[in-house]
């Protein structure tokens, strides 16, 4: 057995108890207050950070029809239908699409059968997947249309409009090692463009529109020699207060912030937060070309550490003075106008993680004895974000109707 750093999380095979390494000397280490040999724990088979083992897994966005946005993103940028889940009794079905590594073994998935093999596959990944929500029927309702996130009320020129006040999610995005290469071959292939590289003042960056009308980031990532053309790399929301919302992340959801960046004369600063383990995260940092790290990760200096991580960010827009409006708050999407749903974390043990988050002050819109489906619960971030928490070994099997 390799070596256990701090913070590594690990099983206890007496108990079968998960938790995460306090303190080691390099024969023992300790694990929910006791010490243990080395022998006497494993580590898990999965990546996870912080007190609950959590991992950023999904971002959730509503959309008219699965037979448009599902080709959309595996042919553009490689994205695989790995699992959904139909729930004809309340008239939706999910579908999740991830962006594997090359090589990687994917339990197969169509648009026709899924298994429970691919729900295991869901739960227990390292990765990050788009939830896409479709409402039946919504395909022929020629009066739907997703609100995309860049209009409302704050918004300029064409992007204003009465509602919402405030807006709230911004984009997704993909890395890739050449943006204007990577446009050239979307144009080709009949995708549109809110935004092609040298078009205003962010040279370099493009966002393209997916068949609802989110905005899709292209964004350069280093050239580490990657067979994969693009990696799934953020979700861009909006936050009304940036330390409060960066300290209930990093606090409750064991993120790590890898970059701050300030723009005083804009008045506004980025955040970009990730699922890492210690291990991920020293993999990254030697591989980083502007900054040796020598004296470790320092958020505020600046780092390419987000075009080299190969799964997605969180990334934080944060307008400064937003925090001392008490009439300000961001639109989360699920009250009209509808889009974005929720970001959503897999966790260990779902109903301890709720209960010690509630006793920290988190309050939640579902917690896992709600409602019809166990599993899974949604908390509020400090904007009001719905942040869904899903327990790893949560099954849909008997509620669901497709496996």
């Amino acid at each position: 057995m390799g070596a256990y750093y701090v913070n590594d999380n690990v099983r206890i095979k007496a108990t079968g108890k998960m938790g995460t390494v306090t303190l080691t000397n390099g024969h023992a280490v300790k694990v929910l207050g006791t010490w243990w040999h080395v022998e006497e724990v494993e580590p898990l088979p999965y990546m996870g950070s912080g007190p609950y083992h959590a991992r950023f897994q999904q971002t959730m966005l509503r959309i008219k029809d699965p037979k448009k946005s599902i080709p959309f993103y595996e042919e553009n940028f490689g994205m695989k239908l790995i699992h959904w889940i139909e729930f004809p009794q309340w008239k939706f079905t999910v579908y999740f699409l991830e962006r594997p590594r090359e090589g990687q073994t994917v339990p197969a998935c169509s648009m026709e059968k899924t298994t429970l093999e691919n729900e295991k596959y869901l739960w227990t990944m390292s990765g990050s997947t788009l939830e896409l929500t479709h409402n039946h029927g919504e395909e022929m309702n020629d009066n739907f249309k997703v609100w995309n996130g860049h209009v409302g009320r704050d918004g300029e020129g064409a992007n204003y409009a009465d509602e919402p006040a405030a807006r709230g999610f911004g984009h997704v995005a993909f890395n890739c090692d050449d943006v204007y290469e990577a446009c050239e071959r979307l144009e080709k292939n009949g995708v549109k463009f809110q935004k092609k590289p040298d078009e205003g003042r962010m040279k370099g960056l493009a966002f393209a529109l997916d068949p609802d009308g989110y905005w899709v980031e292209i964004v350069r990532r280093e050239k580490l020699g990657w067979k994969e053309y693009y990696n799934l790399s953020q979700t861009m929301l909006r936050v009304k207060d940036g330390p409060a919302s960066v300290e209930f992340y990093t606090k409750h959801l064991g993120m790590t912030l890898l970059r701050k960046v300030d723009f005083p004369q804009y008045k506004f600063s980025l955040y970009f937060l990730a699922s890492l383990t210690p291990a991920e995260l020293a993999d990254c940092l030697p591989l980083d070309p502007e900054n040796k790290h020598a004296g470790g990760l320092n958020p505020e200096v600046p780092n390419a550490l987000t075009k080299i991580a190969w799964n997605q960010c969180l990334e934080l827009t944060w307008n400064h003075g937003t925090e001392k409006d008490p009439d300000f708050k961001v639109h989360d999407g699920n009250s009209e106008p509808k889009g974005f749903g929720h970001i959503g974390f897999i966790v260990d043990n779902l109903q301890e993680s709720c209960d010690r988050m509630e006793a920290q002050g988190v309050l939640f819109k579902k917690r896992p004895q709600d409602g019809n489906m166990r599993g899974l619960a949604f908390a509020y971030d400090p904007n009001g974000y719905w942040v869904e928490l899903v327990d790893r070994t949560a099954s849909f099997s008997g509620i669901c109707s497709n496996y």
